[in-house]
């Protein structure tokens, strides 16, 4: 029997806002796919306590995609698994 599932980790600006999203698909133990991207929060606003935490900053943010524009990759990555 195949088993496969992706597991996800999101990093944040602000308490809801996502400035980075991983995402790795595993099927039968093994590592099939791996995604990262940078995402630019609400006005690139940060928390200097999560900032201290991950070490992304507004640089590193200012020129990347927003959620909006990143969600349809993480769609494809993770719809119809376990995630």
């Amino acid at each position: 029997m195949k088993t496969t599932f992706a597991a996800i980790d999101f990093e944040t600006a602000i308490r809801h806002h996502i400035c980075s999203v991983g995402i790795v698909t595993f099927e039968n133990g093994k590592i099939i796919d791996e995604y990262h991207a940078l995402i630019q929060p609400p006005n690139n606003e940060y928390n200097w306590h999560n900032t201290q935490v991950h070490g992304i900053t507004e640089n590193d943010t200012k020129n990347v995609p927003n959620f909006d524009e990143i969600y349809p990759e993480i769609k494809k990555r993770i719809y119809g698994k376990i995630v």
